[in-house]
């Protein structure tokens, strides 16, 4: 089984938006955006959360005594992209403080599941944490799901309207109608477009560097332009006749943008690069100026750089 069929499979099953917190030995917050989080039992009352061996957050997770499950709800994307972006301080937002057991949680979490750690089993390369539920809190927030690398919310429990607003690209490329609400708001948004011949396999290789589908046109079919997010960066993957699509004018001579991508690890992500098929083109060198360097292949060929900063 090749790794891009399996997890395009496994994006059609939905799954709930969860930052999982806890404190370190040193009093120091730890979080992260799970991709897999369900129930184990009832009785006794266990969860379940995995957690990629690879990650930063590992060793701290893995060694915790208790840890803090945030079910995330409408509005709260930008929480899920910030716990999933390395090389950042996760917290440095301010929404989070001591809730249950005083682990850190979201104040306005659509629900929050506290636990003390039952027992670490090994999963592959993921780590899955098996917690012993202590206390619960739910709020009426809507929860968040996530779904074919999209974010949605779950159908309001009443008939839908008799003639419903349609769900229309504005644009950006953006779905008017009801699934705006979980997209970013419009004024002072600036973001680059990355014309690719093959849209979608351009899309998969950047959320194999830590970006989130936001956006798609049209919603069915295949895609002329994908929105991602990776915290409070945004860009946008498009077809690369799009100029002559929207505009009625060929493209220019000029080169393609290309990116330029800050990971924690530079070996893990390269890892998980390779191990996804992308070509390694440059292998990872240290730069004067404190980066360490590593150039990678797109689906349409051309060169992305992927740097971290070089550790002391």
């Amino acid at each position: 089984m090749d790794t891009v069929s399996f997890t395009t499979a496994m994006a059609r099953v939905p799954s709930p938006v969860t930052v999982v917190t806890t404190y370190g030995p040193d009093g120091v917050p730890y979080g992260f955006t799970a991709g897999s989080f369900c129930s184990a039992s009832l009785d006794p009352p266990l969860v379940l959360v995995c957690l990629d061996k690879g990650a930063s957050t590992h060793p701290a997770f893995s060694t915790t005594r208790r840890f803090l499950v945030n079910v995330l709800g409408r509005g709260q994307q930008e929480v899920a992209g910030r716990f999933a972006t390395s090389g950042i301080d996760r917290f440095a937002a301010g929404d989070m403080s001591p809730q249950e057991l005083g682990l850190p949680g979201l104040p306005g979490a659509s629900a929050r599941i506290a636990c003390s750690l039952h027992s670490v089993l090994d999963a592959g390369d993921h780590t899955a944490l098996l917690g012993r539920v202590e206390e619960t809190f739910t709020s009426d927030r809507t929860p968040l799901v996530h779904v074919d690398r999209l974010f949605h919310h779950p159908a309001p429990n009443h008939p839908a309207p008799t003639n419903p607003a349609p769900n229309r690209p504005d644009p950006t490329g953006r779905l008017a109608g009801p699934d705006s609400r979980s997209q970013p708001p419009m004024p002072g948004r600036a973001f680059p477009l990355i014309f690719a011949e093959r849209v979608e396999a351009t899309a998969e290789f950047y959320e194999l560097l830590g970006f989130t589908r936001q956006s798609r046109n049209p919603p069915e079919g295949e895609p002329t332009y994908i929105g991602l997010r990776r915290g409070s960066t945004e860009l946008a993957v498009v077809s690369a006749d799009w100029s002559v699509t929207q505009c009625g004018i060929p493209p220019g001579p000029g080169p393609r943008f290309e990116m330029f991508v800050l990971v924690e690890d530079l070996d893990t992500t390269l890892k998980q690069l390779t191990d996804g098929r992308v070509p390694l083109l440059r292998a990872p060198t240290d730069m004067p100026w404190g980066e360490r360097i590593a150039h990678v292949l797109d689906p349409d060929g051309n060169p992305v750089a992927v740097a971290c900063a070089i550790t002391p």
